[in-house]
């Protein structure tokens, strides 16, 4: 959730009792993960990570940066950057604009309590992601076509999840039926994109920041292969839980951990359930992997 921390989340959890328990089908065995690096700014950092079973995430505007492309040859897997959730207030890059429609005027705003109000991280405003409607309709199109493209081997999807977390959102003033159209509208795309991906492309990868552990969203953890737990203690019982759980069934789950350095990251490796780790406290260009690569068999091109 761009750095934004859950730390809270599972303290509200256990106090007000409002959100239900973390319930894994059955104890997950500690596997060997493999190193994962955010490449948001630039590439330079990308190519120790072309090897099997690595995996890096581009960012907005570099997507089809050469290093990318090296990294896939050399084994790694590639997940694009992208926020259906929010679009950004000024032109990014002409790759981001395209994202968004062309034009950034004319991408649908999140409608309530009044049109264009909810924002969720500064210079941003939050888009109308309800089930059904024309951009949540945009972005499957422009999903759809990276599967059939084929240059990237899945997407890394920021925010999506059941709820927002910032302080900006301030996602406990929102009334519940706004909560629940924000929440089923997420749920939707990750169903649609699920479907589409088994249609056009089987090996595609969804990986979404965020979680999906509150009211509605848990329906939405068999469409993705995983989710993203980003900047949280390996400590905590509660994303442990979360990282042990299933996720969807197409055969290459993804669970990433973003450790806050490299000490972290090792540890999260050793979490049941955790396929990917990263010692990134910022995302402009991946240091070192923090551990070794280790074989998969869940998916060959």
């Amino acid at each position: 959730m761009r750095r934004l921390s859950l730390s809270l989340f599972a303290l509200f959890a256990v106090v007000v009792g409002g959100l239900p328990p973390v319930a894994v089908a059955a104890p997950r065995v500690a596997e060997p993960a493999n190193p994962l690096g955010l490449a948001y700014d630039n590439a330079s950092g990308v190519a120790p990570y072309g090897k099997p079973t690595g995996m890096v995430v581009t960012g907005r505007c570099n997507r089809y940066d050469p290093a990318f492309a090296a990294a896939r040859a050399g084994g790694a897997e590639v997940l694009a950057y992208l926020a259906p959730t929010e679009r950004p207030d000024a032109p990014v890059c002409a790759a981001d604009t395209a994202f968004y429609g062309g034009d950034l005027s004319k991408t649908a705003l999140w409608p309530y309590p009044s049109y264009g109000q909810r924002v969720n991280w500064p210079k941003t405003h939050m888009t109308d992601i309800r089930a059904g409607l024309a951009w949540s309709n945009h972005v499957v199109a422009y999903i759809e076509n990276l599967m059939r493209e084929d240059k990237v081997d899945g997407v890394y999807l920021d925010v999506v999840g059941a709820r927002t977390w910032s302080k900006l959102a301030d996602w406990d003033s929102w009334s519940k039926s706004e909560q629940q159209l924000w929440t089923a509208g997420n749920v939707d795309l990750v169903r649609r994109l699920d479907a589409s991906r088994r249609a056009i492309n089987p090996r595609f990868i969804i990986v979404n920041n965020n979680i999906w552990d509150y009211a509605a969203g848990t329906a939405a953890e068999r469409y993705v292969d995983g989710i993203s737990l980003e900047h949280h203690k390996p400590t905590s019982e509660y994303h442990r839980a979360l990282a042990a759980r299933p996720y969807g069934n197409a055969g290459h789950r993804r669970v990433i951990a973003i450790a806050m350095n490299a000490a972290e990251a090792r540890q999260w490796a050793a979490v049941p359930g955790v396929t990917h780790v990263s010692s990134q406290a910022t995302y402009g260009t991946p240091p070192a992997p923090p551990v070794p690569f280790h074989r998969l068999t869940d998916r060959n091109r």
